[in-house]
């Protein structure tokens, strides 16, 4: 999509419902990929992370960032 195309502002809305998989997989590829993340991906990592890390036990989260 060429800018062109995007609203005035740059503003796009993407109405999307991530799977418990997918926000697990989301969440691990940025866990993993975290130094080489572009600045616009942050925000959106950090909310699936909270997601995910607050849907987990303190053991759950430990095995599953390790």
């Amino acid at each position: 999509m060429s800018d062109a195309m995007l609203p005035e502002g740059g503003a796009l809305s993407l109405d999307y419902h991530f799977s418990a998989d997918e926000i697990r997989l989301l969440a691990r590829f940025f866990r993993n990929n975290q130094e080489s993340l572009p600045d616009g991906l942050v925000d959106f990592a950090m909310k699936v992370e909270r997601v995910i890390y607050n849907s987990m036990s303190i053991d759950e989260a430990e095995a599953f960032y390790s």
